[in-house]
């Protein structure tokens, strides 16, 4: 089992996989919910079952009974707090959108927009 932050055009999450990150199955996965570029750094499991407990047991057992990637938390301020720059592993780096087998067309768009919110911006207004 493989534990990654993966950096993409949202907010960090954390995802837990059966194989990695480079795979072919966990690649379409992240396609199909409309993440075709991104930053991956991996993270040590065991940090993870420290510092989530139940919650990572919850997930290690989905993992276990055949689910190749599951999201852990989407929260990155959260995974900033619990997971220390220190852990993180080299970067894998993905820059195209994958193309679904037996399809010309590419990953739909999210669905799912992050609520920005109060937060501060530079804006034109």
């Amino acid at each position: 089992m493989k534990a990654y932050v993966i950096f993409s055009s949202s907010e960090p999450m954390l995802v837990v996989t059966r194989q990695t990150i480079r795979n072919e199955a966990v690649l379409n996965q992240l396609g199909r919910v409309g993440i075709g570029k991104f930053i991956a750094r991996e993270v040590p499991v065991t940090h993870l079952r420290d510092q989530y407990g139940r919650q990572f047991d919850v997930i290690e057992e989905a993992i276990q009974k055949g689910s190749d990637l599951r999201v852990f938390d989407f929260s990155g301020h959260r995974i900033f707090q619990n997971l220390p720059f220190s852990e993180f592993g080299s970067a894998y780096r993905r820059e195209s959108n994958p193309v679904f087998a037996g399809s010309n067309q590419k990953p739909p768009r999210p669905a799912i927009r992050p609520n920005l919110g109060s937060v501060p911006h530079a804006g034109f207004g």
